[in-house]
Order: structure tokens, then C-alpha cells, then sequence
């Protein structure tokens, strides 16, 4: 609950907020931006009280699973990508600076390529780390619905890349070459 606070705030408060930009990529951007912010201000908060008053609300479509290693497995595995993914996202944030941009919005005169953090690995980190709390989150919960939403927004996130991407190329054409090619792992590290 506290990452989601914290998360949230940023995305509400920063520069580069939701208050302030618009994404340029149509329904894409603002349907991935819309339900990120409602994940991070909502969801998550409503899942930590769930679990913090052990109730299982049917909307989020729960299984309900015997106390076996396989649960204890899912559990575990769920508490680790939430919390890696929670790390990734506040690392990726800070190492972004004041060149946040929500997704879809295009760099503007005053931003510069982030080639520091995370973004040594991966081009797209805070992609990456939205999908392993949400996946994290469903595994925790054993959410059918919190899967469903993990393979929407792995869907918003494929159909964005490439739209970001082109912005980056426009807006810092010889820099973003030589940095994908440093770096081809769009959301997975690779070399």
C-alpha cells in the first residue's frame, strides 16, 4: 500500500503527470494511463486491505485454493514480483528524473535520453515493472480477474512500444539509434 501511495502521488503530483500531459498515441495511451492510475490508486490499496482483513470480495474472482505447496508457491512467487516489480518502478521513476513522460506523450525540448539505471538493462523498465506487480498481485490473490487485467495492460504495453519508441527516434534521432543498439532489450534485459 505504501508503494501505491507513493506511486500514485507521483503520478497525480510530478512533473510529467497525468494533470499535465497528454499521451499523443490515441485510445492506446490514455487507456493504458487511465487504468495504471486506477491500479496504483485503487487497486492496489483495496487488494492490501483485502488481504490485510482476509476477505475475499467475489468481483475480483478469487480462487479459492486448499493450503498446499502449490499455493504457498504461488504466494511466494507473487510476493517477489510484487515486490521486485514495486523496486523496478521507483527505480525507474527517480532514474527518469524530470524526464518523465506518461505513456504515449512525446519528449519535449527540455527532456534528455535517461541512459542510467534501469535503463542501462532495458528501454522500457517501468513497462516491465507494471507487469510484475499486477502479475504479482494475481498470483498473491489467485485473481482470475487480476490475470485478465495483467494480459490487458501486456497488450496496451506491445501496442505502445513501438509508438514511443518512434517518438524517441524523432525526437533524439543518432542517440536512440546507438542507445538500441547498446541496449536491445525493449522490456527484457538482452544482449
Amino acid at each position: 500500500m505504501i508503494v501505491s501511495t507513493i506511486t500514485g502521488g507521483i503520478l497525480i503530483l510530478a512533473p510529467g503527470s497525468i494533470r499535465l500531459q497528454r499521451p499523443e498515441c490515441g485510445w492506446v495511451g490514455w487507456t493504458f494511463n487511465i487504468i495504471n492510475l486506477l491500479f496504483f490508486l485503487i487497486l492496489i490499496p483495496f487488494c492490501g486491505i483485502m488481504l490485510l482483513m482476509e476477505i475475499q470480495i467475489p468481483i475480483f474472482i478469487c480462487v479459492t485454493l486448499p493450503p498446499t505447496p502449490l499455493k504457498l508457491i504461488m504466494e511466494i512467487v507473487g510476493l517477489l514480483l510484487f515486490l521486485f516489480g514495486s523496486i523496478l518502478l521507483l527505480w525507474s521513476r527517480l532514474s527518469l528524473r524530470r524526464s518523465f513522460r506518461l505513456a504515449g506523450v512525446k519528449p519535449s525540448q527540455t527532456d534528455y535520453l535517461t541512459l542510467h539505471g534501469p535503463y542501462k538493462m532495458m528501454r522500457h523498465p517501468m513497462y516491465l515493472s507494471a507487469l510484475m506487480v499486477l502479475l504479482g498481485l494475481a498470483f498473491i490473490l489467485t485473481s482470475i480477474l487480476m490475470g485478465g487485467m495483467f494480459l490487458i495492460m501486456a497488450g496496451l504495453i506491445l501496442k505502445l512500444i513501438p509508438e514511443e519508441e518512434h517518438q524517441l527516434e524523432q525526437a533524439y534521432p543518432i542517440a536512440y539509434a546507438e542507445y538500441c543498439r547498446r541496449v536491445p532489450g525493449s522490456i527484457f534485459p538482452r544482449k
